[in-house]
């Protein structure tokens, strides 16, 4: 055909598949991914705000990424033209699907409902109100892939109530639209949206919409009243789960309807829950590829909560045998005639404090005189007790026996070997009472402002019992761990660095970097 351009920007085109008024749909190649594509054409002139509103569907669609909304490839201005390059959905459109099977039973539209529910939240999370949902704007591919479509009104948060739509003007499609969108589209928010799905559900189940499609005052009036036949009286299988939800998310008075969407989609979900949706989907395939296709009839599983309440009881147990095996509660009220609990503390240095940064851990050995193996599980962490300077573990219970245990403490380790009788094992850990360690110090020093290496040449000492020492004339004694530390840098020209330095019992090297400043 003459009017059918051979190319359009990079694309090659292979067909019209609508035309109209306001543009043109074409079906193309992308030349990179080898795949068709839609090119919507806008062919109107002079008429800035459509080209603008065209402009910002391309700009919606270019920040929204879910497989449940059609993916916008490119857009661009050729010869004056504006295009829009989109994702081919190869299957049909929701109406279509309605109009050939009259109406759709509960699980199928169920499952369409549910990914559109889930496009319609990922734009809603992302401040777009689609304001133009209906069963056009739902595309189903051959794999029975739900993409909603269409977001030319859409509206955003970032237009802060300033955008294209004019005060007092309707931007929709009538039989869909909630009555606030008839006196202002431009100040609805996602509630519209939600109404919406519900006129789009009461249509998919019973083949009807609940109002005239016809823009007149009766509709208008029909519509603010929430006056409709029930979907239940045209079609009496409809499930209890949909009238529920139909009836609440078209109420004309949106506060009374569901707030958000992710409502609707739980109790979707919910329902959905009870049968084989990769059964449902593949019937959907298998509907839009056949002319003439009688729906079938989806059995419920059987209901699992029995076998979940069954499942939940017994981890519940398990949980808890484990936590109490593991607290020791199991060995203390149960299992106290076979074991004994050992009780640890232990004592630390006067000058420790109540919870030095260092793991200190106990371990249990059997005492076989051989290979003395460790009892499984058996290592103990300590932790501060009440009093300062006192570290205590949680109990382990053994059975009677003679055994090993190793505490180690940062660089110390300690083993001894004792006896489980008939009795609890109260052990005092002291060996850490007097523990005193040997400092040793070494001093660097730069200048701060070139950054020359100093260390040879400042002289750095620490105050001991005998007085300012420089720290190469230090002799075992002189400076111990767990004391606070005084030191100085000093060179000429220089001003002189003091240090006050907190050094840990366990602690035996100091290392002082100095800056020195010039005077």
């Amino acid at each position: 055909m003459s009017d059918i351009p051979e190319k359009i920007g990079k694309y090659k085109v292979t067909s019209i598949i609508a035309k109209g008024g306001m543009g043109t749909v074409y079906k193309a190649i992308h030349p990179t991914l080898r795949r068709f594509i839609i090119i919507k054409k806008l062919t109107i002139r002079g008429n800035p705000e459509l080209r603008e509103r065209f402009r910002r569907e391309a700009q919606i669609l270019l920040d929204l990424r879910h497989p449940n909304i059609v993916h916008m490839f490119d857009y661009f201005v050729e010869e004056s033209s504006h295009y829009i390059a989109l994702e081919y959905v190869d299957g049909m459109s929701l109406d279509k699907l309605i109009k050939k099977c009259e109406k759709l039973q509960n699980q199928t539209t169920m499952l369409i409902f549910r990914d559109a529910c889930k496009a319609l939240l990922y734009a809603h999370e992302n401040g777009i109100v689609h304001r133009d949902i209906k069963p056009g704007n739902i595309l189903i591919s051959a794999h029975g892939d739900i993409k909603l479509a269409d977001f030319g009104i859409a509206s955003t948060e970032k237009e802060g109530g300033e955008g294209l739509t004019q005060d007092g003007s309707t931007l929709g499609t009538p039989s869909y639209m909630p009555p606030e969108q008839f006196s202002e589209t431009k100040k609805v928010d996602k509630r519209a949206d939600i109404y919406a799905m519900g006129i789009m559900l009461y249509e998919m189940v019973t083949g009807k919409k609940p109002f005239p499609g016809k823009f007149s005052p009766e509709t208008i009036i029909q519509i603010q009243k929430g006056k409709y036949i029930p979907p239940e009286k045209l079609e009496s299988k409809v499930d209890p789960v949909i009238k529920k939800l139909i009836k609440k998310m078209i109420r004309p008075n949106p506060d009374k309807r569901y707030k958000d969407i992710q409502q609707v989609l739980k109790i979707t979900d919910e329902y959905l829950l009870r049968y084989d949706t990769g059964e449902i989907r593949k019937e959907l395939e298998k509907n839009l590829s056949t002319p003439k296709y009688e729906q079938p009839v989806f059995k419920s599983r059987k209901s699992i909560m029995p076998v979940l309440a069954a499942a939940c009881v017994l981890l519940l147990l398990a949980a808890f045998s484990f936590f109490a095996w593991k607290e020791g509660y199991i060995h203390r009220f149960i299992l106290s005639p076979w074991y004994k609990p050992v009780n640890l503390t232990l004592v630390l240095p006067p000058n420790a404090g109540s919870a030095p940064d260092l793991p200190m851990r106990a371990f249990f050995f059997i005492d076989d005189n051989d290979a003395i193996p460790e009892v499984n599980g058996s290592m103990r962490s300590f932790t501060a007790g009440k009093d300062e300077g006192i570290m205590k573990a949680k109990p382990i219970y053994l059975r009677p026996g003679s055994y090993r245990i190793k505490v180690a403490a940062g660089a110390y380790v300690w083993w001894k070997a004792f006896q489980v009788d008939t009795e609890a094992v109260n052990m005092e850990l002291d060996f850490l009472k007097n523990a005193v360690r040997n400092l040793s110090i070494r001093g660097y020093a730069y200048d701060a402002q070139t950054g020359e290496n100093l260390s040879g040449m400042v002289n750095f000492t620490v105050q001991t019992s005998r007085g300012w020492i420089d720290i190469s004339s230090l002799k075992p004694g002189d400076i111990n761990s767990g004391s606070i530390i005084k030191a100085r840098a000093s060179l000429a020209g220089y001003e002189t660095e003091v240090y006050s330095l907190k050094v840990e019992w366990y602690q035996d090297e100091l290392f002082i970097t100095s800056a020195m400043r010039k005077k």
